[in-house]
């Protein structure tokens, strides 16, 4: 088993409730985000992986952008959470903590 392949699968399928509950604190501009979520550790994210994942949110309704003037440049894109995008993260992290919870009857034997 190549687990650095399967380390990268498992953090592609959590990006999007990543970038949700990241959003649901605060809006934020495309490079805001990567730079962000960097610092945390298991999260190595490219600045080419979030914008993708982005505009299938937007495309979903879960998140808005608007273009917002920057004193650093031009305009930036900052995104925000829709109220279908709040009540989806909210089924998200009920799901999510399930997922933990199972897991961690399964890794203590709890389940015999």
């Amino acid at each position: 088993m190549n687990l650095n392949n399967w380390q990268t699968q498992l953090r592609k399928g959590l990006l999007d409730i990543v970038i949700l509950n990241l959003l649901s604190h605060d809006t934020c501009h495309g490079y805001e985000m990567v730079r962000r979520l960097k610092q945390i550790d298991g999260l190595k994210l490219r600045e080419g992986n979030i914008y993708p994942i982005l505009a299938r949110l937007q495309t979903d309704g879960l998140i808005t952008a608007a273009l917002k003037p920057s004193k650093d440049g031009p305009p930036r894109k900052y995104y925000e959470l829709t109220e279908t995008g709040h009540k989806a993260l909210q089924e998200m992290n009920l799901h999510w903590e399930m997922i933990v919870s199972s897991i961690a009857t399964v890794r203590k034997g709890d389940n015999k």
